[in-house]
């Protein structure tokens, strides 16, 4: 019975792990199916074995209301891994979340500009995801 209930709590704590990746990946995804926004999704690949090595995506947000909700899933995430919220005199905000895994570590980024985001700025997040050997 206690080696179920140790698997158990094994298996909810990595599902809470990839929470943070599923619902920011979602959010830059979502997106891309329906077109409303500029996305780019880059593969680099090992030229001798052709497996993955790096997938950079970047999703540019063109309403406020989008990085208001993303920026909500982010500092909702912090606790999953290396968080930084950086704001510079000109008031450009860089949201940064390092999450290291077993087979590939994940850096989010979000940027924009502006004290109130719903106020209608430009913004953009990138995802970087690094293969591990």
């Amino acid at each position: 019975m206690k080696r179920y209930i140790l698997l158990w709590l094994i298996s909810l704590t990595a599902a809470v792990s990839a929470s943070a990746q599923n619902r920011i990946d979602r959010f830059v995804d979502n997106e891309s199916t329906i077109g409303r926004s500029k996305f780019t999704s880059v593969v680099e690949r090992d030229p001798n074995s052709h497996e993955v090595v790096r997938v950079v995506k970047v999703r540019e947000l063109t309403r406020g209301i989008d990085i208001n909700a993303c920026q909500g899933i982010f500092e909702d995430e912090s606790t999953t891994g290396r968080f930084s919220h950086n704001i510079d005199a000109n008031d450009h905000h860089t949201l940064l979340l390092a999450v290291e895994g077993k087979k590939q570590d994940r850096i989010y980024m979000l940027q924009y500009t502006g004290k109130q985001p719903m106020q209608g700025h430009d913004g953009k997040v990138t995802v970087v995801i690094k293969m591990k050997k």
